[in-house]
């Protein structure tokens, strides 16, 4: 009992590093915050350095944010110690919050959603994006994604299911098939109305 058979993932070096004065956040807020926020305000610069487009030039604007995330890991383990959070910890530990904070950091004033549908939330993050762009309800969206292994809960769980490869290899339609390897993950694309006509 609440033991897993493998901890084998992939997994992203360094997601406890966050320049937190960078996007104007308080080094003991960003304590509060969950790290998949913190890793979509990061994904999201690179987004728009990427798309050559200034942060400054979407303040303000009905730029849209879609954000897919299911994972409360930081959250559900936080809370075996209620006297370690603080007033941020509900809108640092919310997946709501997740694109609030990026329309917030940026003065971003469109729609802002985070869907979650486990393992396709990505997917409908960026389905919900292309139906806003489309409907002429955002000239740019930001869409992204996040997934971090935060707790041993979901192993246990997820072992007790046996649903996790033992050998910490997925063997999708083998013979040989044990179970899938869990992973981390992020991105975050930036994207106009008038690239997606």
């Amino acid at each position: 009992p609440g033991k897993s058979y493998t901890f084998r993932a992939g997994v992203i070096e360094g997601v406890d590093r966050f320049d937190a004065e960078f996007f104007g956040i308080s080094p003991r807020e960003a304590v509060q915050i969950d790290p998949q926020q913190r890793l979509l305000l990061e994904l999201t610069w690179e987004a728009l350095e990427r798309g050559g487009i200034p942060p400054e030039r979407l303040a303000g604007t009905a730029c849209s944010v879609h954000i897919g995330i299911s994972a409360t890991d930081y959250s559900n383990v936080r809370q075996g110690d209620p006297d370690s959070g603080d007033a941020n910890f509900m809108t640092g530990s919310t997946l709501s919050i997740a694109a609030n904070r990026i329309s917030y950091v940026f003065d971003l004033r469109g729609p802002s959603s985070v869907t979650d549908t486990a393992c396709s939330s990505a997917l409908f993050a960026l389905n919900d994006a292309w139906r806003v762009l489309h409907a002429g309800k955002a000239e740019t969206a930001i869409v992204g994604a996040a997934h971090l292994l935060l707790s041993p809960y979901p192993f246990v769980g997820f072992s007790k299911a046996m649903m996790l490869s033992p050998h910490g290899q997925c063997r999708a339609f083998d013979a040989n098939a044990e179970g899938y390897v869990r992973g981390e993950g992020g991105g975050a694309h930036a994207a106009s109305a008038e690239r997606h006509r």
